[in-house]
């Protein structure tokens, strides 16, 4: 409700995001507060138009389709995806950053970045797609979280592994299934591989895991 017409939200700058970081730091006494975005910005990536992205349509391998099947991956390539052209993508990221910099985040979790892969026709290739999209990510990184507060995660393909020259720490697990007990060996033993290459050139993060189990 706003001046009485339903409908329309009163905008209270003392209610937005900033409000709602400092609280839950303050109640929870958390010393750190991280949001998550998709290198794309989001899974589908952003409206068409916006930073001149354009629509496309990821095409991922047999190999992949057989070994994980994704729900999330098919319906990009059936949707389609809004990329950011590569020479406007740290304007993108840097009014996201600074955005929630202002508002006390103190760093990203930057997911999905392995669907660079798929999407590098057009634009000289995957390799060269991914190199300007890291060289922009850990710019604007620099720029707004001075910490380097990123977490790289999906970012184990090589295109993605080579072109991070600042990136720290890394996501080293797949996704964990609490409800799925006969995956949470190969879970652990994937993890600690995983590790032993990560760890030469980066913090690997085992990003979660139950300590305990019922069996």
């Amino acid at each position: 409700m706003k001046n009485g017409k339903e409908g329309h939200r009163a905008e209270d700058p003392a209610m937005g995001l900033s409000h709602v970081v400092a609280e839950i730091k303050e109640k929870h006494y958390l010393k750190y507060v991280y949001v998550w975005h998709a290198i794309t910005g989001y899974w589908g990536g952003v409206r068409p138009g916006i930073y001149e992205s354009k629509m496309a349509y990821p095409i991922s391998s047999p190999g992949v389709n057989s070994n994980e099947p994704c729900d999330a991956l098919r319906s990009i390539n059936t949707n389609g995806l809004g990329l950011v052209n590569p020479e406007k993508v740290f304007s993108f990221y840097n009014e996201l950053h600074s955005y929630l910099a202002s508002a006390g985040i103190d760093g990203v979790k930057v997911d999905v970045q392995n669907i660079l892969e798929t999407l590098g026709a057009g634009h000289g290739g995957r390799v060269k797609l991914a190199q300007k999209y890291h060289k922009a990510l850990e710019a604007s990184i620099s720029r707004n979280f001075p910490d380097n507060g990123i977490i790289s995660c999906m970012s184990h393909n090589t295109d993605g592994l080579y072109s991070a020259k600042h990136s720290a720490v890394i996501r080293a697990s797949d996704d964990f299934w609490p409800r799925g007990p006969a995956s949470h060996t190969i879970h652990i033993a994937s993890v600690a591989y995983n590790t032993i290459f990560l760890g030469e050139f980066m913090q690997p993060d085992w990003d979660m895991f139950h300590p305990t189990s019922d069996g």
